[in-house]
Formats: C-alpha cells, structure tokens, sequence
C-alpha cells in the first residue's frame, strides 16, 4: 500500500526533495526525485543526490530509470520515494486502470489521461487479434510480412481509441 501520492514534481526546480540522505557509509546529503516526460517515450522517475565532499550544494549527475506509459510517484509506509505505473498491450487490466486512476487522481494531468486512453484502447484491440507461431513452415505457408502485422494492429488499435472514447474514458 502506498502513503500518498506525490504531483507536480517534474523537473529538478520542482523536485520533491529529502534531506538527510545516506552517501555512502558516513556522509550524508540530499536527494531530489522527479517525474521526466518525453513524448514518444513516456515517463520515468530521475533521482539527483548532492555530493557532501565538495563545498557548497554541487549536484551531481542526475540517475534516470527506465520509460513507462505512465507513471505516479508515492511515498511508500516508510517515507521512501517510489512510483507506480501503468503497462500497455494488456499488461494491466480494466480493474488496475481504475484503482489507479482512483488512487493517483491528483497526479493525473492531461499527458496522463493521454496515456490511460491509449492503454485501453490497445487492450480492447489485444481481444480483437490472435497471434499464431509457426515453426519450420513449409513453402505452402503464407503469413503476413511485418508490414501487414502492423497494418492489422494499427487498425484494431483505431478500433480501440473509437470504443474508449464512445465509453467516455
């Protein structure tokens, strides 16, 4: 279970900061943590520490994670920072779609409403397709090339997009 739900931090300027932070064994300093946005990409938190054995507040380099269609950061029981995300191509279901939009709603902004549509849409068009694996198909096997595969998603993901907006989701 989580804590609470963090919004807003997207950008080392808005970060969501903690002081006291272990460096190490001995030394301590502070971290801040954010949510980066790229499109094409998705989200993917980013964490900065501070480094205590140089004078002043000399950040070091920023530590990003890896992309996810859409991604929340909490507070966990213990105060720590850590994120929830949503997967698409059937990875979360319905039921996953809706607690988390119910639980992180204050952290849901336009690129996130983006986001969750575009995962449903992509899970109604995953019930719509079938996936075959042939192996060592004779000479009177004929698939599709990789080009009509993606034909055939990107229809049923059109399809898809046209029910979750009819549902008003």
């Amino acid at each position: 279970m989580h804590k609470s739900t963090l919004s807003g931090h997207v950008s080392p300027e808005t970060a969501y900061t903690v002081e006291d932070y272990p460096y190490g064994f001995r030394l301590r300093c502070t971290i801040r943590y954010w949510i980066e946005t790229k499109k094409g990409y998705g989200q993917r938190l980013v964490s900065q520490t501070t480094n205590p054995k140089r004078p002043g507040e000399v950040w070091n380099k920023p530590k990003a994670g890896t992309y996810a269609p859409i991604m929340v950061m909490i507070l966990d029981e213990r105060d720590h920072v850590t994120v929830e995300t949503l997967q698409s191509g059937g990875w979360d279901d319905e039921a996953k779609i809706v607690d988390f939009e119910t639980r992180h709603a204050s952290a849901i902004g336009e690129h996130e409403r983006a986001s969750i549509r575009y995962i449903r849409a992509s899970n109604k068009a995953n019930e719509r397709l079938t996936c075959t694996i042939v192996t060592n198909p004779g000479p009177e096997y004929v698939g599709q090339t990789r080009d009509e595969q993606d034909a055939i998603y990107n229809a049923a993901l059109r399809v898809g997009y046209a029910e979750v907006i009819a549902e008003g989701k």
